[in-house]
């Protein structure tokens, strides 16, 4: 059973998506702030992560940048990165800069539909190996 990290400050939203994964047959791991969500994905790399971008102590991208830097350290196993936001950025250069930089391999926007969410995980974890945003390389 695929373990998950979901990470985000509204309980709420937490619930849902941790009651979702689990009815769906995944393990689930939560936190409510980037710390938290840095120290959880250090002691048990789940297969995958998904961050909200507004956290406290550090932001979505921030956490996902530094899960990445630390994977191609060989300091972690290697798992995919979903950032999910409200934040819309008006331009597609600074929406590109903000998906590059925070090097998450796929980023779904507020509201977004649970359904969709399903199938990005489904199929972030049916990568081959290797293979941009495909789970263990």
């Amino acid at each position: 059973m695929p373990r998950i990290l979901l990470v985000d400050d509204d309980p709420d939203i937490l619930e849902t998506l941790r009651y979702s994964f689990e009815h769906a047959g995944f393990e689930v791991e939560t936190a409510s702030d980037g710390a938290a969500a840095l120290q959880v994905a250090r002691e048990r790399p789940p297969a995958v992560a998904i961050l909200d971008v507004m956290l406290p102590e550090m932001n979505g991208y921030e956490v996902s940048r530094t899960l990445k830097q630390e994977m191609r350290a060989g300091r972690m196993t290697r798992f995919p990165v979903v950032i999910i936001t409200a934040r819309r950025v008006a331009s597609a250069a600074r929406q590109e800069f903000l998906a590059t930089w925070s090097q998450a391999d796929a980023t779904l926007w507020k509201p977004f539909d649970l359904g969709a969410l399903m199938t990005q995980v489904r199929s972030l974890l049916a990568a081959p190996a290797g293979v941009p945003g495909g789970g263990q390389a």
